[in-house]
């Protein structure tokens, strides 16, 4: 332990400890320790000559220190005493402290260990030493930016301010900076080339150019305040970079832009930015819990492979809410909403879509997607966008789970192949359809429409599949199918202002659909060849009606307000059932074909043929309120039916060269049989009971 006595006028040796002799010099003695050379080992202060030691402090008075040049080339301390303006040069080139100083010129740090705090430099500070620390210091209108060039160095809680350049150059590794205020730099506010580095907490506005700018690997970027720079808030090109918890404002360029893999950009509040909110160009990357607002382009654009986008909020963005071009795309827990274009775009193979919250509001479609083998689960309150609720335009779409209501176009539009839409929970109230699809292959299962100013399914594509559907109330047909080869199978269409299934398509199969108070027909076949099996239509207009040829068979048709079935074209209509329809069934196609089927209680007539030769066997008709049977086309083939208790005739035809044989006609208010018609062959007919003659040929 070193023991000093009082200098006056010259320097004071206070007592110390093992640290060191505390010294206190003024701006004429520190000449005699600090020199261009390094600190003086031996020094002499007002005749008394002392060695300097390691540990040792010394404590500047007031005052201003002109032309200096001091090089620290000694573990020490130097501490300003109120206000100490040193002008010129500190040079530490070994492990010194320095507190409390106004620097006009240039600091060194380029010892290892050195530290800075409280200090105001007008001017240059340039750290080259490892692990150096600089803290609650000030460094104004610089000509160039703070350099960092030793690893380890740690800057907090400092203000830099007015750089030429950039306010601090980070080219050291492990650098941490934390807690500073930086403004007014030409470049960027902090530039980070050292891998590992951190910066945090730091608040950086008005900068010529990037607010952060980071081409180093595993930099941490977190918790910064970053707005109203000339370029992007956050530039970084490194590989491995975490960029969390940053408010991201005003920026001309884009918020957040990252081009290196595997970056993880985290809970942060990206708003104003004068390009895109959130850019990530690198493969392999996280975007999580951010809030993006209010961007004039995209609110998070994504144009590397493998990246995901999750738990995130993005409004009122002038393009896309996000806006992706990268292969293998992960979107998952999103609300974007609100957006100028879609809520979410998507252009890159084997997109993943689950459990999007909300996609509403947006100028376009809530998401648009148009790359191949997407894949969307769980799409919930995609509500009120100006276009499509859900567009998918890639082949091999897998959408599962979904909500769509009130958008300008349809709910969920897919026109490329081999789609496959499974529980769409609801699609209601969309201007057009709630599902509208034109690909080929799609297959559309467990669906809900209704309420829409379309129709509620549209299907243009061949061979679709639609399956276990309700389509209710919607202003156009519940379901319309102009695709060849389609299937229609297990659904229910009720209370639609068109038709309840419309068949535009040949070769399709309607099976087991049941259709309801629909405004025209149940189902309505303009296609050729079409089936209708196990179906039941009730309280339309007509039942079932076909223009093209068609097959109906173990179907049911009741309560109508025309016909049960009304076909124009050729038509077949085997064990069916038709009845309390206001007509029966009216086979207005040649070579019709009516089989085993029963038709019953019907106002008008049961059966009415007027085409050329038809077949009508083994029927039972009775109890309908005109003919049972009537026959006008030529070369009718009627034999083995049952013909009872109608109110006109059981059976009558004008057909040319008819066949009629093996009928039974009982109780019928007028003929039992009756034809009119040439060269017509009456053959083992029986005929009882009936009230004006039971056969007669006219």
């Amino acid at each position: 332990m070193k023991w000093g006595f009082i200098l006056f006028f010259g320097m004071t040796l206070l007592s110390g400890s093992s640290y060191g002799a505390d010294y206190i010099v003024d701006n004429t003695t520190y000449l005699q320790v600090f020199t261009p050379g390094g600190v003086q080992g031996t020094f002499t202060l007002n005749g008394t000559e002392y060695t300097l030691e390691d540990g040792d402090t010394f404590t500047f008075l007031e005052g201003i220190y002109d032309t200096v040049n001091m090089v620290i080339n000694r573990t020490i301390s130097l501490v300003a005493s109120g206000t100490v303006q040193l002008n010129g040069v500190i040079d530490a080139i070994a492990p010194s402290s320095i507190t409390g100083f106004s620097v006009n010129g240039t600091v060194n740090l380029r010892g290892n260990g050195c530290n800075l705090s409280s200090t105001n430099i007008t001017g240059t500070l340039n750290i080259t030493g490892n692990s150096s620390r600089v803290n609650d210091s000030r460094i104004l209108n610089p000509a160039s930016a703070v350099m960092v060039s030793g690893d380890n160095v740690t800057i907090t809680s400092s203000y830099i301010n007015g750089s030429a350049s950039h306010g601090i150059v980070v080219n050291g590794r492990n650098a941490r900076i934390q807690g500073n205020n930086i403004t007014n730099s030409n470049g960027s506010g902090i530039l980070i080339h050292g891998d590992g580095c951190l910066a945090e907490g730091n608040t950086i506005y008005l900068s010529g150019g990037d607010g952060v700018t980071s081409d180093a690997s595993g930099a941490s970027i977190i918790r910064n305040s970053i707005s109203f720079n000339s370029g992007d808030g956050i530039r970084s090109s490194g590989n491995n970079s975490v960029i969390t918890n940053n408010t991201v404002l005003r920026n001309n360029g884009t918020g957040i832009y990252s081009s290196g893999k595997n970056a993880t950009i985290n809970s942060n509040t990206v708003k104003y930015s004068g390009d895109d909110g959130i850019y990530v160009a690198g493969n392999g990357s996280t975007v999580q819990g951010c809030y993006v607002q209010n961007n004039t382009k995209n609110g998070i654009k994504i144009t590397g492979s493998g990246c995901t986008v999750s738990s995130s909020y993005t409004y009122y963005n002038g393009e896309n809410g996000i806006y992706s071009t990268g292969d293998n795309t992960s979107f998952r827990y999103l609300d974007s909403s609100f957006n100028a274009r879609n809520g979410i775009y998507s252009s890159g193979k084997n997109a993943s879509f689950f459990y999007i919250t909300s996609a509403s509001y947006n100028g376009e479609n809530g998401i648009l997607s148009t790359g191949p083998s997407a894949s969307m689960q769980i799409i919930l309150d995609v509500t009120s966008n100006s276009q499509n609720g859900v567009s998918s335009r890639g082949d091999n779409a897998y959408i599962w789970f979904v909500e769509v209501k009130k958008n300008g176009m349809n709910g969920i539009h897919s026109s490329g192949k081999n789609l496959y839409l499974s529980y769409v929970k609801n699609a209601t109230n969309n201007t057009l359809s709630g599902i509208n699809s034109t690909g080929i292959n799609a297959r559309i299962l467990d669906v809900t429409v209704n309420l829409n100013r379309g129709n509620g399914i549209y299907s243009s594509g061949y061979n679709t599949t639609i399956a276990y559907f309700e389509a209710v109330n919607n202003r156009g047909n519940g379901l319309w199918i102009s695709g060849g080869r389609s299937y229609i199978v297990e659904g229910n269409t009720t209370s639609n202002r068109q038709n309840g299934v419309r068949v535009n398509g040949p070769d399709a199969i309607v099976r087991s659909v049941n259709a309801t108070d629909n405004t025209a027909s149940g189902i309505a076949i303009y296609g050729k060849n079409a089936i209708i099996y196990n179906c039941t239509s009730m309280r339309n207009t007509d039942g079932v009606y076909g223009i093209a040829s068609f097959r109906m068979i173990l179907s049911r048709t009741s309560a109508n307000r025309n016909c049960g079935v009304n076909a124009k074209g050729t038509a077949t209509i085997e064990q069916c059932t038709v009845y309390g329809n206001r007509y029966g069934i009216y086979a207005g196609g040649a070579n019709s074909v009516i089989y085993s089927s029963s038709i019953s209680s019907n106002r008008g007539y049961g059966v009415y043929a007027a085409g050329s030769s038809a077949t009508i066997y083994r029927n039972t008709v009775q109890s309908n309120g005109g003919d049972g049977i009537t026959a006008r086309g030529s070369y009718a083939k009627i034999y083995y039916n049952t013909a009872n208790r109608n109110r006109g005739s059981g059976i009558s035809s004008s057909s040319y060269r008819a066949v009629i044989a093996y009928n039974r006609a009982s109780y019928n208010s007028y003929y039992g049989i009756y034809s009119s018609g040439k060269k017509t062959t009456l053959a083992k007919n029986s005929a009882a009971g009936n009230r004006k003659r039971n056969i007669r040929r006219g």
